[in-house]
């Protein structure tokens, strides 16, 4: 079942649509690198990344994710790399439409975008990484370094809260923040905009921009893969990690 619709034209646009949350898995990542592939044909001059109802999306899907058996998972951590870092250095204009929640992995692709449009409403953005118990992959650390550097970035890696729009876009987890009934709009005049620019001297541009994020990524995983990613196969993390799904369920159910 596909995880999101890819629509390809001269502005093209990547919804995710995997109810009810928008959650990431292998097989999300699976379909980006293709659909990259895809978005790579001349005729695109932009890319508009969008969710569905209140979500742009709510990170991974930890069910499906810590349930994968020591291939699986090994095989998703590839994946998981190759497809944000190829997000990340994609050399067309990136525009995304942040329809609501970006939570954990959620903020991490609004992150690979080149400009990050929130709707104002009840949606929230946030690193919730440190919750579960989980380190950052060098190519979540890298993305979000990127995007959100400033007064706030420590803030937002120690503490793991969510943040109404304004003050999301005040930390640098967005970058504008707009009318929600505009939202679709506006996206579209930003990738409009980028999209008109040359596009040999747009992606030169990019590239420099995001050249020492993606070695530093690269060099996390010159030994095969990222030591980050031990971490998170240790049984002390999968238990923190089942202690938070349990917590976040106990919540659900009380309300």
């Amino acid at each position: 079942m596909a995880t999101f619709r890819l629509e390809i034209g001269p502005l093209a646009t990547l919804t995710l649509d995997r109810p009810p949350a928008n959650a990431l898995t292998r097989d999300f990542f699976i379909e980006l690198l293709a659909a990259l592939e895809r978005l790579a044909a001349p005729e695109v001059r932009a890319v508009i990344v969008t969710g569905t109802d209140r979500f742009f999306s709510a990170g991974l899907d930890l069910f499906e994710v810590f349930a994968y058996d020591p291939d699986a998972f090994a095989d998703f951590t590839r994946r998981f790399d190759d497809g944000f870092a190829a997000l990340f250095a994609f050399p067309k204009p990136v525009v995304a439409a942040v329809n609501g929640h970006a939570i954990a992995g959620g903020a991490v692709l609004a992150a690979c975008a080149d400009v990050r449009l929130m709707g104002d409403g009840a949606g929230r953005v946030g690193l919730t990484e440190i919750l579960l118990g989980v380190p950052f992959p060098a190519s979540v650390f890298e993305i979000m370094r990127s995007a959100s550097d400033g007064p706030h970035f420590a803030e937002l890696l120690y503490h793991g809260r969510t943040h109404p729009p304004r003050e999301a876009c005040d930390r640098r987890l967005v970058d504008v923040v707009v009318p929600a009934h505009e939202l679709v709009i506006r996206a579209h005049a930003a990738a409009e905009e980028l999209g008109m620019r040359p596009a040999a001297a747009f992606a030169a541009t990019k590239r420099a921009l995001r050249a020492q994020a993606l070695a530093r990524m690269t060099a996390a995983r010159a030994g095969g893969g990222d030591p980050v990613w031990d971490i998170w196969r240790a049984p002390e993390t999968r238990a923190a990690v089942e202690a938070y799904k349990q917590r976040t369920l106990g919540r659900k159910t009380a309300t």
